[in-house]
């Protein structure tokens, strides 16, 4: 039964998002040939990795793959080595508890992706992936919602129906630039597909302990964050390789960026993105701390204060960085988590929050088929994820 649920998610994600998911699949070959990747995601084309897979997700990636009409082994290569030839920027940003404005916990989270400062030359020009609202149901009749690129079983950003949110970052560590990483750490490191398995929690605490005991046995394969959150508290999960730490956050503010806090001494140095968006969230948090709301935290998602490109919390740039390609706020709700509410934003979120087509409110006791198809299709997306800066 849970391998046919499996298969049954992904195929009615790649039913729905299937031009989505070849647009995917052709900008990620372009960048695994630029990138030297392509024999490596050759073989796994072939499908000599698969069973590095656990059954579960091999029959999602399977049922995605005939959903789309498209090749199993394509998307194979695609889910193992995505997160290491397209990393993600992002900033995470939130009021635990008391802090904010409602007396539970608001959680947003700006997706950035399309490469880093390395990544230098007209293959990168406006090469970004296809951001969609993904819905997978779980055995025990539960079920996630939040935001896929196109063609992936992990998230990027999202809820459960237990009313537990999370959001992720790639961390610049000085260590990331020097690790060579076989096929099987690549696919150990998937961050995102670690946050869609620890949504199977019913609390941040469980969530967060689930993904440190799994780190502390293989540790994702490039540095980075996972955050946790529920109504009353948030756990950041900071991991660079060997070393794991944890900061439990309650009735406070906080954010994240690509900056590592409490493991800061492993930082690369030099990356003014990071600890710019940092710095910027510190502060517009602290000054809605025990007031913010949902249009404040929409606020921050769109806010250019310190420009509109790397630097900038909603990102703008022609491909020599990443930019935001997505954003999501949710409000966890303490009485019935049920009717915790993920907002999703596709495309650059100051577009995205004010246009009635750019955006969608998802309350967790929903039933798929009141969210618009064109969500799950990503054509917010196409048409605001390269839009230009408004201010």
């Amino acid at each position: 039964m849970l391998k046919q649920r499996s298969y049954q998610n992904g195929y009615l994600t790649g039913k729905l998002c299937a031009p989505a998911i070849i647009q995917n699949l052709k900008i990620f070959w372009d960048i695994a040939r630029e990138m030297h990747m392509d024999q490596e995601a050759a073989r796994i084309q072939k499908g000599l990795t698969h069973p590095l897979l656990s059954e579960e997700r091999y029959e999602e990636i399977r049922g995605m793959a005939e959903g789309a009409r498209v090749g199993l082994g394509d998307l194979l290569a695609y889910q193992i080595l995505q997160p290491q030839l397209l990393p993600e920027g992002c900033t995470v940003f939130f009021a635990a508890g008391k802090a904010s404005g409602t007396g539970s916990t608001i959680f947003g989270k700006n997706s950035d992706k399309g490469g880093n400062e390395q990544f230098v030359g007209e293959r990168y020009h406006n090469f970004h992936e296809i951001n969609v609202v993904s819905w997978f149901e779980n055995e025990d009749g539960s079920h996630i919602v939040g935001v896929s690129s196109a063609g992936t079983t992990g998230l990027k950003m999202g809820l459960n129906s237990y009313g537990v949110a999370v959001g992720t970052n790639y961390g610049y560590s000085a260590a990331a630039q020097k690790k060579s990483l076989s096929a099987s750490d690549k696919l150990a490191g998937d961050r995102a597909q670690i946050a869609r398995d620890a949504l199977s929690k019913k609390t941040a605490l469980e969530a967060a302990q689930y993904t440190v005991a799994r780190l502390l046995e293989q540790p994702m394969a490039s540095s980075g964050m996972l955050e946790f959150a529920d109504a009353d508290e948030v756990y950041i999960v900071e991991n660079v390789y060997e070393q794991v730490a944890v900061k439990k956050v309650k009735d406070d503010v906080d954010s994240r960026s690509n900056y590592l806090v409490v493991l800061d001494a492993l930082n690369e140095p030099g990356n003014a993105s990071c600890y710019c968006r940092y710095h910027r969230t510190q502060k517009l948090l602290s000054q809605l701390r025990g007031k913010g709301t949902l249009e404040d935290f929409k606020k921050i998602s769109m806010d250019h204060h310190d420009g509109t490109g790397s630097v900038g919390i909603c990102r703008h740039t022609d491909g020599l960085d990443s930019s935001t390609q997505s954003a999501a706020i949710m409000e966890l709700n303490r009485e019935d988590p049920k009717k915790s509410v993920i907002h999703i934003a596709l495309g650059k979120p100051c577009h995205a929050w004010r246009m009635e087509d750019g955006h969608v409110s998802i309350s967790m006791d929903m039933e798929r088929d009141q969210i618009p198809e064109a969500f799950f299709r990503g054509e917010a997306y196409i048409k605001y994820g390269t839009a230009a800066p408004l201010l």
